[in-house]
């Protein structure tokens, strides 16, 4: 609710957008929607812009645009993904961050059950890369208590209640296709934590017949359940997993699987509407891809969701990206730096019912 480094040889194109939604905004100047587009920018002017914009937010709760005001304050939610384009070479960030001014929890909709603290998918690594990351992950969690991924954390607390699964999918035609998947569902808190509304809502909504198509092209191989787990064996878990990783393979029970050379996995952490319980959850996609998906992964991609969080964790993402631009000219994203390179297009657009910001620049070819 994603980090860029694409090696190419005419350049690097990136999109970047900026939304916000805002309730009962207050419009100055009697101007209810403002516009600008151009397709020649340089970079210092745009880190200026967002430097300005974040700082605003953070000191004001508000954005200034051709002399409109919109107040941004209270919570909202924001979403980022990092990934090549779906057309021609070049990779694309997209933002999206809503302030609704909320002051608590998200609604949610009817009969919700739960929220998204995080949800970090998208991400394409290596199966060394990931066992690093999750030995982290783990060593963190033993000695302090607490998962932390990227910038977001969660303080452990009681006994863990533990999930793995392990299926396969259906090949497609010459035998091509994601072949395996491996979830664990890590979940603790003073209460059980409760299925989410979507999850729920997949299952009752299907009829037998589709109950029976989805079986057979998804094949439980193993399902493993561990129930009051303490922090250290959530932690000995996940270096167990690691270790696994590390030497090419994801082992639940009695399966063992060659892990391949690429692995997709996201990254999820959603609360109980009632705060009291956790899930942390990592889904691992591995195997054989189609020919064609292949060619849509050749970058990197990045993408993570935060729901309920306050407005001024936008001004000061905007405020570090604008900073970074003009100090530095790049971008970080997680791990990953971005060269922005020296002119862009951008068009930024505003109403009473939200912001806008588009960007996109094309980097210079490397210096041979």
């Amino acid at each position: 609710m994603k980090k860029l480094n694409s090696y190419i040889l005419h350049g690097i194109a990136l999109c970047l957008f900026s939304v916000f939604a805002i309730t009962n905004p207050t419009v100055v100047n009697g101007q209810p929607k403002y516009s600008l587009e151009t397709d020649h920018l340089s970079m210092a002017d745009l880190g200026a812009l967002l430097e300005r914009m974040g700082k605003e937010i953070q000191q004001k709760g508000q954005v200034t645009i051709g002399g409109n005001t919109y107040p941004v304050k209270g919570f909202g939610s924001i979403e980022m993904g990092v990934g090549p384009r779906r057309r021609g070479q070049g990779t694309s960030i997209n933002f999206e961050i809503s302030a609704d001014g909320r002051k608590g929890l998200p609604t949610g909709g009817r009969g919700a059950t739960t929220y998204i603290s995080y949800d970090r998918g998208g991400m394409r690594v290596t199966p060394t890369k990931l066992a690093e990351i999750l030995a982290k992950l783990g060593t963190t969690l033993e000695s302090k208590g607490v998962f932390v991924i990227d910038d977001h954390s969660v303080t452990y607390e009681g006994k863990a209640k533990i999930v793995q699964k392990l299926t396969k999918g259906a090949t497609g035609r010459g035998g091509a296709g994601a072949t395996h998947s491996y979830d664990i569902d890590i979940m603790f808190g003073q209460n059980d934590f409760p299925t989410p509304k979507d999850e729920a809502d997949d299952i009752t909504s299907m009829l037998p017949e589709e109950r029976e198509l989805q079986s057979q092209k998804i094949k439980e191989l193993a399902k493993k359940e561990i129930a009051g787990a303490d922090q250290k064996a959530v932690a000995k878990l996940l270096a167990s997993l690691s270790r696994d990783l590390k030497a090419g393979r994801v082992r639940v029970g009695d399966q063992d699987i060659p892990a391949g050379e690429n692995i997709g996995c996201n990254f999820s952490h959603l609360i109980a509407m009632d705060g009291k319980s956790h899930r942390i959850q990592l889904a691992l996609k591995f195997g054989q891809a189609p020919a064609q998906a292949q060619r849509r992964r050749t970058g990197p991609r990045y993408g993570e969701e935060f729901i309920n969080k306050p407005t001024k964790q936008v001004g000061a993402l905007l405020k570090r990206i604008g900073t970074e631009m003009l100090e530095a000219g790049t971008i970080k994203l997680g791990e990953n730096t971005f060269n922005v390179g020296q002119k862009a297009t951008y068009e930024v657009s505003a109403s009473n019912r939200g912001f806008e910001i588009g960007l996109q620049y094309i980097e210079p070819p490397k210096e041979e």
